[in-house]
């Protein structure tokens, strides 16, 4: 059964600005105004950035594959729900690290939440492109955005095997490599996307 593209579209952009609004009043202010408080502000904002840049990347993508489809069903749907939930996690997550920048083990569930939103997301893809065979056919365009996105996510993989490695020898320095991973790969899907969509 075809579901309304624009009802989801809406879902979807609600709960991704619900996200980014919860991640922003994670912030911890700081009680006292010494130089280690407002480093510690800084550090906040930082690892806040992150995140935003994240779930921004994330919107883009997800905008970009509703802009280019025409139809999408249940299956889609449900797919798109289970996207949005490891979507929204962040939150969490993102206040985890915030609360412990120098520890190696809230970045690394981080970088795995990420790359379950990540995989979620190629649901979501592969689905909405069978219900849209006709469209994936015409548009070669898309169909090689698939591909690089394929391999992307094959690389992503990888590397944060080779951090997570790296994590037990060089833990303070793996922690820099966590944060920046996902900042690298959603500036990759950026990067993918054409930029006159």
């Amino acid at each position: 059964m075809n579901i309304s593209k624009q009802r989801v579209e809406a879902f979807s952009d609600g709960v991704i600005a619900i996200i980014v609004t919860i991640m922003v009043l994670n912030i911890p202010l700081p009680d006292r105004f010494n130089f280690e408080s407002i480093i510690g502000l800084l550090n906040s904002i930082i690892i806040y950035f992150v995140s935003f840049f994240v779930v921004a990347s994330q919107w883009n993508k997800h905008r970009h594959l509703f802009d280019n489809i025409e139809n999408i069903y249940h299956i889609s749907v449900w797919r798109n729900f289970l996207y949005l939930f490891f979507l929204s996690l962040m939150p969490i997550f993102t206040k985890w690290v915030i609360q412990n920048p120098d520890e190696v083990v809230p970045v690394i569930g981080y970088d795995i939440l990420f790359l379950m939103v990540n995989i979620c997301y190629h649901f979501v893809w592969n689905s909405i492109m069978k219900e849209n065979e006709e469209f994936k056919k015409d548009n070669e365009k898309f169909k090689n955005e698939g591909k690089a996105s394929r391999r992307g996510f094959a690389f992503m993989l990888l590397v944060l095997i080779g951090i997570f490695v790296l994590s037990f020898f060089y833990p303070r320095i793996s922690v820099v490599f966590f944060i920046g991973m996902p900042v690298a790969f959603s500036l990759f899907n950026l990067i993918i996307e054409n930029p006159h969509n």
